[in-house]
């Protein structure tokens, strides 16, 4: 291995130590709860830890092909112990804003939504329903009213003609209607214990 290689080598796992304390601070910052203990949260730990490994093999096997030596690993420790002294505070700061920034423009986001589409569309719906609400009962009064206008006069013409027949026809009428319903009622009853 050449000293160009073992000097691109320790700059990569420098910065890889770099970058492990930025992943530690923003894993611990978003997916690990100090207070809960929990099968989840150990699994994360091992996929993350998975992952982070993985990422510093590869940069490690890009740079001189895979080799292990002990510096590799002072060199990753170097960049982390210059993580946790010198850019810690400022990137947990720097993590903080973004997140706050995040959030303020996700609810900006979801406040124009709520009120330049959602609120609208639900008045205009609610518009639209009790349009149509009152259009099926003005629909409705107009039918009943032709109804009871055409159906006055042809209930009047009914009585006019009822009080034109001669008594004894409407004696007898009156008898085939209650012959009628007698012979009807038979019917039911005999249909019903036929049925039983």
């Amino acid at each position: 291995m050449t000293l160009t290689v073992q000097f691109y080598t320790m700059v990569a796992m420098v910065a890889m130590g770099v970058w492990l304390g930025i992943a530690m601070d923003t894993y611990s910052r978003f997916l690990h709860p100090r207070r809960s203990k929990s099968l989840w949260l150990y699994l994360n730990d091992v996929v993350f830890w998975l992952l982070q490994g993985l990422l510093v093999f590869y940069v490690l096997f890009t740079v001189n092909e895979g080799t292990l030596r002990l510096y590799v690993f002072l060199a990753l420790l170097c960049g982390y112990a210059a993580y946790r002294a010198l850019f810690q505070q400022l990137y947990r700061h720097t993590l903080e804003r973004i997140i706050i920034i995040t959030v303020s423009v996700i609810n900006v986001i979801k406040s124009l939504i709520t009120n330049l589409v959602y609120r609208p569309v639900l008045f205009i719906l609610k518009l639209l329903l009790s349009l149509c609400m009152m259009l099926v009962s003005m629909t409705t009064a107009i039918f009943w009213f032709i109804i009871k206008l055409f159906w006055v006069p042809v209930k009047w013409g009914f009585l006019l003609l009822w009080r034109l027949i001669p008594r004894s026809i409407r004696s007898r009428l009156i008898k085939t209607a209650g012959i009628a319903d007698t012979i009807k009622n038979y019917i039911k009853n005999w249909l019903m214990k036929f049925r039983k």
